[in-house]
Formats: C-alpha cells, structure tokens, sequence
C-alpha cells in the first residue's frame, strides 16, 4: 500500500506494482501532475504517529492512460525500494475471472477514520453481478463508502493463494447501479488497461506458488505478532481482521518469490 503525498499532505492511495512502479487513480493528478510535487511513502500503517517501516520516495514520471471513462496513473519513482516483509508488490488482474460472490477488499486512508492516528482502513466486500451495468470492462461489488483519501487505492481479491488488485478506487468517475434491489459499486477492471500498463511498467508479475506462499505466511505471520504496535481498523470501526490478513493487506506478499 502507498500512500501519495502532494506538496507534503496526503491525497491518494496507490499500490506498489513494480520495482519502481506505484499505480493510482488518474483523478489524483488532475490538477497537480508535476512529479516533483509528489511523493510516495511505503510501509506505512498511520498517516500520523510513528511507522517504522516506512520509507519516502521522490517521483520522476507521471503517465496517465487516456480512455473514455476512468482512467489510472503510473508513478515512476526516482529509486527502487528495498523490498521487505513490510513493502512488497501486488500482482495485476491480466485477464482474471473474479467470480460472483467472490470476497474482495478495499483499502486506504479515509479522511476522519482511523482515529488519531488515521490508521489504513479496509473494507471487506463481495463481487455481485453487474445487471444492467455489467460489460467486460467492468467489476461491480456491494456497496460501501469511499472518502478522498482511499481514491487510488486497491479493489483486491484472493485467487489460488494470491492476492490480484482486480480495479483502482476513483471517488469522482466510480458509478453505483440503481437498477437493482441493492446498491452495487461499478469500477473499471485493470485488465482494460493492460497494454497500457504493459507499455508503462512491463510484463506484470506472476502470482506466488502454493509452496512459496505458504512459507511466507508460516515466517510472516510470527513476523506480524510480535512486531506490529497497530493493525488497521474496518470503516465501521470494528477491530481488524487475523494478523495474517493485515500483513497481506498491508505488504501485499504474493509475489515475494520474485525477487528472492
């Protein structure tokens, strides 16, 4: 998870897709796409307080795709981080089946949640059928509520073991479908941006092996009890999830096979 600082401040989420590579919303940047405004901060947990892990990155290049409806953002960054148990990347939906019904998340920092400290928000969602609204480009979950902060930031789900961003989160261009009982959320798939992406950042990353992911979890998950001070909290406040959960969530591990 990144958090996209303009000018010093908090704007957007993003995810770490690369080496050097963050994905965001193209909304973010409508009115500032000057790299040299921008920052991205990884591994971090609180928006105020101390974050351990964290680490700031300047921005050489903004690349924004330019298609008919919403549209994403690559961020380049003037260095590579260091990749730990704390900031990994997330593999990209090149063509996945999210199935109806399948759990989702969604994450990032909503304005006046999290408390004091405005800890990382996610929200446990569900894929459900697009009715009218359905095309090949599109993704549609049950609905929830999304603050300024979370634009940018990742709708994820879980196949074979490992965690795919299936859409990026836009507060402006995301529709909600009201010709069904239940509100449905409608955001854009990444796959419609796949040659974009491919033309931007490269080949995208393989998903983990069932092997190297159950490794991962077995040494990532004594990693996360005995160090993380926070864990992120659900919109409504309730307590987060499994330690096991919040880690992924947090360092999105699926593809750490690659670069070890």
């Amino acid at each position: 998870m990144a958090s996209l600082r303009n000018n010093g401040s908090h704007a957007c989420g993003g995810t770490l897709v690369a080496l050097d590579f963050v994905l965001s919303s193209a909304n973010c940047f409508s009115s500032s796409p000057i790299p040299s405004e921008w920052t991205v901060v990884l591994g971090r947990l609180n928006q105020n307080g101390s974050n351990l892990f964290e680490v700031t990155l300047n921005v050489t290049n903004v690349t924004l795709s330019h298609f008919t409806g919403s549209n994403v953002a690559v961020l380049r960054l003037a260095t590579r981080p260091t990749l730990f148990n704390y900031i990994q990347p997330i593999c990209l939906d090149n063509g996945q089946t999210f199935t109806v019904g399948s759990t989702c998340w969604a994450a990032g920092w909503s304005a006046g949640q999290g408390g004091v400290e405005q800890v990382l928000q996610e929200v446990q969602t569900s894929v459900v059928n697009c009715g009218n609204a359905s095309t090949s480009d599109s993704i549609c979950t049950s609905s929830f509520t999304l603050g300024q902060g979370d634009a940018g930031g990742p709708v994820m789900c879980k196949q074979g073991g490992s965690w795919f961003q299936a859409a990026v989160l836009s507060v402006e261009n995301n529709s909600t479908s009201q010709t069904q009982a239940d509100p449905v959320m409608v955001f854009t798939k990444l796959s419609r941006f796949q040659t974009f992406l491919a033309q931007t950042v490269g080949t995208f990353l393989s998903p983990a092996s069932n092997t190297s992911s159950t490794t991962a979890a077995t040494s990532t998950l004594t990693t996360s009890s005995t160090t993380a001070t926070n864990t992120p909290t659900t919109s409504g406040g309730a307590p987060a999830h499994s330690p096991f959960f919040i880690f992924h969530l947090l360092i999105f591990s699926v593809c750490l096979h690659l670069f070890l």
